[in-house]
């Protein structure tokens, strides 16, 4: 009995009928099926209608504040110093303080350096010689030069984005090579207490700048920071070991706190995907270069753009959507953000449609009803295909 290739078989039938169901839903849909959480623009985190533009000025009489009672750079572990005794080249040399704080010269009892200033060492030298009877009086004269300032960590807690231990002033190997072989000092600005913010990841939005806290010898002392923002004079002092930065949060979202500045990140690390089709492993979809930089400031359509979802067909791309997940760094709560491509487009300025980005956030983009509806077609092909062999 011959089998008719003229009528179809009841699974091309019912495949069939499975492809226009799948347009129609396409068509009425509009966008892609995946059900995501629409926050509404109004009931976004950073959308409320207290939070101000500019910061308020500083008083007259709190703008020059008084920095901390000698305010000096002080020495720690791992600085490294150039010391010459006069008379003596027993003595001199290139030394690093060592992990204790203490300075150890050749036949001479350590010193301890932790938190002195470089004056102060060389007298606490000074005398140290002629006490141990290694030079006799009035003719040990010291002199310490500075070759380098070692990295200093320090605790940061608050309305940053990574508060814990801040590593100021690091330095590639490369860099200390060349600083050693042609500099004669080291001017460093980068144990200061603003780069110890930047390290933690710089101030939050919500970081009330007028009373940062420095806690050193048990000492607190409230530091008003608000001129670093605009180019003005503001307290920044020099850092020492054992030193503890509050910053505490003024409890509302502040826009002018979104943008790079000596207090805030100049980057943030953002996550990006924009796959017509999920690939099957990371190489092919080119995972390494997912993950970018954008300046601090920034909002969700310039994430997007970054993505490379805005642009191309307007018939299949015009109606696109994006979803951002982000971190209120304030409650610590996670967001997740549903908009189209137009309405981005179309109120830029909004902060509840168009949220400034959050360090590590994640943006994805999903395609238009058009690209569904083809790529369904297309998936329905390859399986009617081997079917109408049958």
């Amino acid at each position: 009995m011959k089998r008719d290739l003229t009528r179809p078989s009841s699974l091309f039938r019912s495949l069939r009928r499975l492809l226009g169901v799948a347009i129609t839903a396409g068509l009425m849909g509009g966008c892609t099926p995946i059900m995501l959480d629409d926050t509404p623009a109004e009931d976004h985190w950073q959308q409320a209608t207290h939070w101000p533009l500019e910061l308020p000025a500083p008083h007259a009489d709190d703008r020059f504040m008084q920095l901390p009672a000698g305010d000096d750079q002080r020495l720690a572990a791992g600085d490294r110093l150039s010391v010459r005794v006069a008379g003596s080249e027993l003595f001199d040399g290139s030394y690093e303080v060592d992990h204790d704080g203490r300075l150890r010269l050749p036949w001479l009892s350590p010193v301890e350096a932790s938190n002195k200033t470089i004056d102060a060492l060389a007298d606490e030298i000074t005398r140290r010689l002629v006490q141990e009877e290694l030079i006799r009086p009035g003719l040990a004269h010291v002199s310490i030069r500075l070759e380098e300032w070692a990295p200093l960590a320090v605790a940061v807690s608050g309305a940053v984005f990574f508060p814990g231990e801040a590593v100021i002033n690091t330095r590639l190997p490369e860099e200390r090579m060349v600083r050693r072989d042609f500099a004669g000092g080291d001017a460093s600005q980068q144990r200061r207490l603003s780069a110890a913010l930047t390290t933690a990841g710089g101030i939050r939005p919500d970081a009330d700048l007028s009373h940062i806290e420095l806690i050193r010898d048990g000492q607190t002392q409230i530091l008003d920071m608000r001129g670093l923002i605009d180019g003005e004079y503001a307290a920044n002092p020099w850092l020492r070991v054992g030193d503890r930065i509050h910053v505490p949060s003024s409890g509302a979202f502040q826009a002018a706190l979104m943008r790079p500045s000596p207090l805030t990140a100049p980057g943030i690390v953002i996550y990006a995907s924009n796959l017509t089709t999920p690939a099957n492993n990371n190489n092919v979809s080119n995972y390494t270069v997912l993950r970018s930089q954008v300046p601090y400031g920034v909002r969700m359509l310039q994430g997007v753009i970054n993505a490379n979802c805005v642009g191309g067909i307007q018939a299949t791309s015009g109606s696109r959507r994006a979803v951002l997940i982000s971190t209120n760094p304030m409650t610590h709560q996670p967001v997740v953000v549903d908009r189209g491509i137009d309405a981005l487009l179309a109120n830029p300025a909004d902060v509840g449609v168009n949220p400034y980005l959050m360090p590590e956030d994640v943006v994805g983009c999903y395609d238009s009803g058009v690209t569904n509806i083809r790529d369904i077609a297309r998936t329905l092909t390859d399986l009617l295909t081997p079917a109408t062999l049958l």
